[in-house]
């Protein structure tokens, strides 16, 4: 057999682009289900190795599919996380500078209309798209009907934020109940799962849970007895539960087959609501840069694409998640002239174990405060700025830290001094791809009429003292 490195580049070039896999025709599309819980962390689905929750069905789906455990999320917080995953861009390149909706970003705020969603370009390729859940991103003309859900049912803030309920935008329930939220939007999915329609559908279910506070429903309050994590788990418990009864809608209706699940997790774990842990397999929390911040669980599922029982180490992030769907169903993303810039690439080689190049080799971090903190590159992180608020990333007052990932993924030992050419290598990498992100943004979303409260950021205004 010939080895790849004796064939001329542009063959090897053909054969990954064949590898990949032909786009399905339009009426072989299948059915794309993406699910987020809200701050879930690694630690807390028995697949990627808890002790203290059990999480059954969300095994199973590990067990029928790939379960990726070098995935992040699109930012250490909620609302730029979700920009991520739906712009398939950097949230910085969304105007983002800071913090979530009602904490940082400034009032009348949000996700900008020019934003081209992942629901938009299914919506315009011939899919139906649905939405339940929570949305986060904005009110006015920043609404999830206005982004390309032509069916949304949803809480507009985190459930320890409001209490109302949206149809389509129409208010539809005041002061809901926030043990019962899970399974109103597990309800929600199945009946769009149910519909009777030509058209395949493409469903965005962002949960609640188990953002805090954790209240468990009453058929699970109490159920983990005397697990030291106590309401949290319960919460947790029953999330696995309802993507059972969701999973098993998908076969009830015979779509399960042709149907695309993806489930992950919005961010790392909020300090408090787990109660004590053995032994996290990652340093940090919820808002920081370190790995426990936006680390997360991944798992995708597509029978008969997607081997089962397959893990994967491979970098990937949630802004991979818009062009890699939209090439497995067949979506040719038709972005305006005025709209973001994507900065995911298209991984579904890799998740369906076909011999190419795994394409994402490096990722930028960010602080959920705002500052630009850190570059992976391969299984090398760079910290080159510290979050300047709680909670901190570690401080840097000898200059930056660098990690090998692999041997290292709680970032315990600094390797910097033992390679400063790849240290300097790493910042040079950072400062281009900084500059081209905020060269190249667009101004935050306000509402209609609502002038845009702040400049967006230079690139120079994120830059850590090293990085100059």
């Amino acid at each position: 057999m010939t080895p790849l490195r004796t064939l001329p580049a542009w063959f090897v070039c053909l054969l990954a682009a064949l590898c990949v896999g032909a786009a399905p025709a339009p009426a072989d599309r299948p059915n794309v289900l993406v699910m987020m819980a809200d701050d879930l962390a690694n630690e807390d689905l028995s697949c990627y190795g808890s002790r203290r929750i059990q999480t059954p069905r969300l095994d199973a789906l590990a067990e029928q599919g790939v379960r990726l455990t070098g995935y992040y999320a699109g930012n250490p917080v909620c609302s730029p996380s979700r920009m991520a995953l739906l712009s398939g861009s950097y949230p910085a390149r969304l105007g983002w500078r800071w913090g979530v909706l009602g904490y940082g970003f400034a009032p009348k705020t949000g996700m900008s209309p020019r934003v081209y969603t992942i629901a938009e370009a299914f919506r315009d390729a011939g899919y139906r798209t649905a939405m339940a859940g929570k949305w986060h991103l904005g009110a006015q003309g920043m609404l999830p009907e206005k982004q390309g859900f032509e069916s949304a049912y949803y809480i507009r803030m985190s459930n320890n934020q409001n209490r109302d309920m949206f149809r389509d935008g129409g208010l539809v329930q005041e002061k809901w109940d926030n043990r019962l939220l899970t399974q109103t939007f597990a309800e929600e999915a199945i009946r769009v799962i149910n519909e009777n329609s030509d058209k395949p559908f493409f469903l965005y279910l962002p949960w609640s849970a188990p953002h805090f506070p954790a209240d468990p429903h009453p058929d699970w309050h109490g159920k983990s007895g005397t697990n030291r994590s106590g309401k949290y788990t319960d919460v947790v418990e029953e999330l696995d539960y309802r993507v059972g009864q969701i999973l098993d809608a998908l076969d009830q209706a015979g779509k399960a087959d042709n149907t695309i699940v993806v489930f992950t997790s919005d961010n790392g774990r909020q300090s408090g609501q787990q109660g004590e842990e053995e032994d996290p397999p990652f340093s940090g929390q919820k808002w920081q840069s370190l790995e426990g911040g936006t680390r997360v669980p991944c798992i995708v599922r597509y029978p008969g694409k997607v081997a089962a029982g397959q893990t994967s180490e491979a970098l990937i992030s949630a802004l991979d998640l818009y062009p890699t769907l939209a090439h497995a169903c067949g979506v040719d993303i038709k972005l305006p002239e005025r709209a973001q810039r994507i900065d995911g690439v298209n991984v579904w080689g890799t998740l369906a174990g076909h011999f190419y190049k795994h394409p994402r080799t490096e990722l930028l971090y960010w602080h959920g405060k705002g500052p630009a903190t850190a570059i992976r590159v391969g299984e090398w992180k760079l910290m080159f700025n510290a979050g300047d608020e709680n909670p901190k990333d570690p401080p840097l007052a000898d200059g930056p830290a660098l990690y090998h990932l692999k041997d290292d993924p709680k970032e315990q030992h600094n390797l910097a001094d033992r390679h400063p050419e790849r240290v300097e290598a790493m910042l040079q990498r950072a400062k281009e791809l900084l500059t081209d992100v905020y060269t190249d943004q667009l101004p935050i979303g306000t509402w209609p009429g609502t002038e845009s409260p702040e400049p967006p950021l230079k690139a120079e205004d994120v830059w850590g003292p090293w990085i100059k």
